[in-house]
């Protein structure tokens, strides 16, 4: 039988991400609610990826808009 459907990419809701959450059980739990949820199977092979953006968050590696407009003001000398 040829497949009919290539690659399928899903943006999973996951909850609000703070510093020091454990972010393998978070999206572990995500990714299994919305299988579950939407109808959708999980197979061998499936490549499940995160943003760069929620591992900071996790690990509280993340700059403020104030430390932002510090470095900028310091920057331009103004």
């Amino acid at each position: 039988m040829e497949r009919k459907i290539g690659t399928v990419s899903r943006g999973i809701r996951c909850p609000i991400i703070r510093e020091g959450d454990e972010l393998s059980s978070i999206v572990v739990n995500s990714v299994l609610h919305a299988a579950q949820q939407d109808g959708f199977v999980l197979r061998d092979r499936d490549v499940i990826a995160i943003t760069e953006s929620i591992v900071a968050r996790a690990q509280g590696n993340y700059a403020c808009v104030a430390d932002v407009a510090a470095d900028v003001k310091t920057k331009l000398l103004v």
